[in-house]
């Protein structure tokens, strides 16, 4: 198991995204869709002896939401990620992290910034995005 595959059938299992498709790196044009996409980051955060290392994966959770004057779904916009980064937070507290395979464990997830409009288009939506960092122990092979 990859480990945006482990974290897209985990945040799967949150409310607010439960009645949705949740791509993987793509994120098509029509508003209200949704993606999880992996954000460049140092992989390694610390080595040990046997080669197993505590490593990070950087990703977001975007939507192309629709974005003008209508303060109502521009505050529902933010109503959703609030509710999402709230559920973030219980399953963090509760330890129900996701299923990375057998050679990972997670040990943490966390959201690194706030939803915020990150592309405005012309069509009148814009994509939002929510960061987050999770933090896994990845297991290594004994010296012999």
């Amino acid at each position: 198991m990859t480990i945006i595959e482990g974290l897209r059938e985990w945040l799967k299992t949150c409310p607010a995204l439960a009645d949705s498709r949740l791509n993987v790196d793509f994120l098509p044009e029509a508003a209200k869709t949704y993606s999880v996409d992996a954000v460049p980051c140092k992989e390694v955060v610390k080595k040990y002896m046997d080669g197993s290392s505590k490593r990070q994966f950087m990703f977001a959770i975007a939507s192309r939401e629709f974005s003008g004057a209508d303060i109502a779904e521009n505050i529902d916009t933010h109503a959703f990620y609030e509710a999402l980064s709230a559920w973030v937070e219980s399953q963090c507290k509760r330890r129900a992290f996701p299923s990375l395979g057998d050679s990972r464990r997670a040990q943490s997830i966390e959201v690194s910034s706030t939803a915020y409009p990150f592309i405005v288009d012309e069509h009148g939506t814009a994509r939002y995005q929510l960061q987050l960092v999770l933090t896994y122990f990845q297991k290594g092979e004994r010296f012999k």
